[in-house]
């Protein structure tokens, strides 16, 4: 079976042993797109979500494991965007109802357990797709988006609070969030019928105890920023962007909220992509995937020393755009 794509999404610093006795001291989960025999798993279709797996390893790329299979033909689900808790125990990841349709289909946000293998649905909507749900570093809130027909939102959960968190421009969209205690960064773009000619923002919102919300614009809609991710502090936030190429490949740009008039500096140099960013839970390393190699694989970067290690080395992954 070839793999098309892989996308990294969440990096933490945790232990759990699985049922087939496998133990992770840095657990990894990733999602890679498959050829699931049905026409509509290629990145050549528009719109193109199909067949994506979901995958599991240690932090320095050994054990690779396969958590679930989207499944093959006109049966194959997709699978979207997981995180793992802090204990390592449960994965939280959307389930589409079908592979060939993907975000216009109904799908719902699932939690599996790691050593029992039981699936329990956590958020769902009729006619509503809940995906690209992201847990907070520390367990206590979840961002997630729910595309109701035309209806699009960005949800997050602080709390016991439920918060849509509208753009901040009238006619824009809000999706991609990620939290960290009262603050969620989140892509706000513009509308547009060109997948690349995307001019996305990314916005910090930060909520007081009333409810009351501040927001922080940290990259402006020129370019496609995409992807952003927030330390388990708080402090730093990270995103993928081709500003620094002039609408080019894509860089990962990492923004020191603390320092006064601060401005995001470059943390990957290569002359290829390099997106999906994501921090450790001790805010040493961040994860991100890259097409350096030829293929797309996952890296991770120590942000003290600049230092990169690449993680996995699969010949059949296809050099190919990344998706999310």
């Amino acid at each position: 079976m070839k793999i098309l794509v892989t996308i990294i999404i969440l990096f933490c610093v945790s232990f759990f042993a699985s049922a087939d006795e496998l133990t992770y001291s840095n657990p990894i989960v990733f999602q890679r797109f498959e050829n699931n025999e049905t026409n509509t798993a290629t990145p050549d279709v528009p719109g193109f979500y199909g067949g994506a797996s979901i995958w599991i390893m240690e932090s320095d790329g050994s054990n690779p494991k396969l958590l679930r299979h989207p499944g093959y033909g006109t049966k194959a689900k997709h699978l979207d965007h997981p995180s793992i808790s802090s204990n390592g125990r449960y994965v939280f990841y959307a389930e589409f109802a079908s592979a060939t349709i993907g975000r216009q289909g109904e799908a719902q946000l699932y939690r599996e357990d790691l050593q029992t293998q039981a699936r329990t649905i956590i958020r769902a909507q009729s006619n509503c797709a809940i995906h690209h749900a992201t847990l907070s570093l520390d367990d206590k809130d979840l961002t997630y988006s729910r595309d109701c027909s035309l209806d699009r939102s960005l949800i997050m959960e602080l709390g016991n609070r439920e918060i849509v968190i509208n753009p901040i421009e009238q006619g824009t969209r809000s999706s991609n969030g990620m939290s960290a205690g009262n603050k969620v960064v989140y892509q706000n773009e513009k509308p547009s019928r060109d997948q690349s000619s995307r001019t996305i923002a990314i916005v910090l919102s930060e909520f007081d105890s009333l409810g009351n919300r501040t927001d922080r614009q940290i990259a402006d809609w020129e370019f496609r920023n995409r992807r952003a991710t927030i330390s388990k502090n708080g402090n730093l936030v990270a995103w993928q962007t081709n500003s620094t190429t002039g609408g080019g490949k894509d860089d990962i740009l990492m923004l020191n909220l603390n320092r006064l008039n601060g401005k995001p500096i470059r943390i990957t140099k290569s002359p290829a992509n390099d997106g999906h960013p994501f921090f450790s839970r001790n805010g040493e390393w961040l994860l991100f995937e890259s097409d350096r190699t030829g293929n797309w694989e996952i890296f991770k970067l120590h942000i003290q020393s600049g230092e990169v290690t690449q993680l996995t080395k699969d010949p059949d992954y296809i050099s190919t755009r990344p998706r999310w």
